[in-house]
């Protein structure tokens, strides 16, 4: 569940971090960053987690219209969190925490994907970053599709 440690800038792991501690202020329960949680043969690594308050969530540090390939990153960590549900037969509080107002109008518009968010109970929150954290983003997204281009 991990996507954030390869592909993302070091500005979007700068920005990750610090939404993992508001993260954390928010919710004021002790969560684990990136903690591997075995998963059959494998193993899913959520940006935040806690078995003991059974809260599972991704963080999402992009700005502006989201493309087809963030939405597939969402719809893979929902479905993993549901996998989790499942194998340990409770349910947890699925958060996906985003930091872009455009973003969280997208998770909760007229999608498949916004359906599931809704149907299987998972929390869309933003979290606001600062002025100078927004532009370092913007500004890494543009350089990261000029190299994809």
């Amino acid at each position: 569940m991990n996507h954030s440690q390869n592909s993302n800038s070091a500005e979007q792991q700068m920005a990750e971090r610090i939404l993992f501690e508001k993260v954390k202020q928010w919710l004021k329960k002790d969560i684990i960053a990136n903690e591997k949680i075995p998963i059959g043969k494998t193993f899913m690594q959520p940006d935040f987690y806690s078995k003991e308050h059974a809260i599972i969530g991704e963080i999402f540090s992009h700005i502006g219209k989201p493309k087809k390939a963030q939405d597939n990153k969402i719809a893979n960590d929902i479905l993993k969190m549901l996998l989790l549900e499942k194998l340990e037969h409770k349910t947890y509080r699925k958060i996906i925490v985003v930091c872009d107002e455009e973003e969280r109008l997208h998770l909760e518009g007229a999608s498949v994907l916004s359906e599931c968010i809704h149907q299987f109970g998972v929390e869309i929150i933003l979290i606001e970053i600062d002025a100078d954290l927004r532009t370092m983003l913007i500004n890494a997204q543009k350089r990261q599709r000029m190299v994809n281009a």
